[in-house]
């Protein structure tokens, strides 16, 4: 009696268990088949893929040919995807994206938009491909926004986008809402006396070139300036007025030559002359400093010589 009741439990056990390996099978199969695409989503793959990549979005098309790259679906269709997704693998841009603070520390809870879409509500240090040309990068960190655009190449591969959130950190020893910044140190710069020596050896120039012609105008025509003589007979006027054009022509000749020498001593003024701070501004340095300046009277020229410290 109680051998034939162990049988009976043991031919139940066994029957429940053949059922439940039944059951598991039947539900492992269910699931294969309806993860692996049919010939119909295979083909639809094939060609939406082959659109994507026209219209350059290459990584939708990588997917695409992914999906009808897997065993279940026809062999030439497999065949082909296979060999554009392994292609196009090589040309998508892929990316990674970072946030940091003003002190350099990664900053993981932030969210990452693309093109206004989300790609990811973490930094967790994933890669993402993206399509090759111009994108729009947008992070949001505690309501805080940073955004950049970016332009990829294609076939560019593993590049890191970083956004930094906060100001710089503090200068130390200026630390506080009063600190203020220091003021740029003073720029050295030439004095402003070659130029007014150019300026007025200029007008010079010019006023002599006008007695010049002045002068040469009332020579009379009957006069030679190159022998000095005129035409006439003794006591003319015309002798007269001949000196008194050759005197105002000399005249302007000679303005018009120092005008060319204050001219040019003013040019070699500013060439020569070294570049230097306000002696109110100027910190002192300890050196002698010789400085060449130029100097002229109107008669008579030199060079001078100024010493600083």
């Amino acid at each position: 009696m109680t051998y034939s009741s162990h049988k009976t439990y043991f031919l139940r056990s066994a029957c429940i268990m053949s059922a439940a390996a039944a059951f598991l099978a039947t539900f492992a199969a269910s699931s294969v088949a309806s993860a692996a695409p049919s010939k119909e989503q295979c083909v639809s793959s094939h060609g939406n893929g082959q659109d994507l990549r026209a219209r350059g979005q290459l990584a939708q098309a990588r997917q695409e040919f992914l999906s009808c790259a897997q065993a279940s679906c026809p062999s030439l269709v497999q065949s082909d995807c296979a060999r554009f997704s392994e292609e196009l693998g090589r040309m998508v841009p892929t990316v990674t994206f970072a946030a940091r603070d003003s002190s350099g520390t990664d900053i993981s809870d932030t969210q990452v938009f693309v093109d206004e879409k989300l790609v990811a509500q973490r930094l967790e240090g994933k890669t993402y491909e993206l399509d090759p040309g111009k994108h729009v990068i947008k992070w949001v960190h505690q309501g805080k926004e940073s955004t950049e655009s970016v332009v990829l190449n294609q076939g560019e591969q593993g590049r890191e986008i970083i956004a930094t959130f906060g100001g710089p950190p503090p200068v130390p020893g200026q630390e506080g809402a009063g600190a203020k910044e220091a003021p740029p140190p003073p720029e050295p710069h030439k004095s402003l006396l070659p130029f007014i020596v150019v300026g007025v050896g200029g007008a010079a120039v010019a006023t002599g070139a006008v007695l010049l012609g002045v002068g040469l105008g009332k020579v009379p025509s009957n006069c030679s300036l190159s022998s000095n003589t005129c035409t006439a007979a003794p006591g003319d006027p015309v002798f007269n007025t001949a000196h008194n054009g050759v005197v105002l022509a000399d005249i302007g000749m000679g303005v018009g030559i120092v005008g060319l020498a204050a001219v040019a001593g003013g040019i070699i003024w500013y060439a020569v002359e070294p570049a230097k701070m306000d002696e109110k501004t100027a910190p002192t340095t300890g050196k002698l400093l010789v400085t060449p300046t130029p100097w002229f009277d109107g008669k008579s020229g030199g060079l001078g010589l100024h010493a600083s410290f």
